[in-house]
This record gives C-alpha cells, sequence and structure tokens, in this order.
C-alpha cells in the first residue's frame, strides 16, 4: 500500500516492475520499471516507529 494507504502496490519479481491498482476495482492504473527482480516492497514508516519487512521480521 502508498503510506497513505490509498493504492496497492504489487512487485513484478520476475518483470522487473511494480503494478500500482486501483483500491475500487483492481484495475491497473500505472506499471513502474524498476531494477532487476522487486521483491517484497514495503512502506518505510516516520524514524522511531516499526517496519516489519515482507518477512515479518521487525527491522
Amino acid at each position: 500500500m502508498t503510506a497513505d494507504g490509498s493504492q496497492p502496490w504489487l512487485s513484478g519479481r520476475y518483470n522487473n516492475e511494480v503494478y500500482v491498482l486501483s483500491p475500487g476495482d483492481g484495475h491497473l492504473i500505472r506499471r513502474i520499471p524498476v531494477g532487476d527482480g522487486p521483491h517484497g516492497p514495503c512502506v518505510r514508516p516516520q524514524p522511531g516507529r516499526c517496519s516489519p519487512g515482507h518477512t515479518g521480521i521487525t527491522r
């Protein structure tokens, strides 16, 4: 999800893209080209707050 919770973002691990979806009907809003193998994107919280990574480990 984006930091404000308005749009889900998914990684296309084997396509080198990140996908932005519409929360209302799930249609694809945008494909963002990124580097090799995007995996487990997460939103970084403000300093001093916990951030669980994609493995669930608190960092």
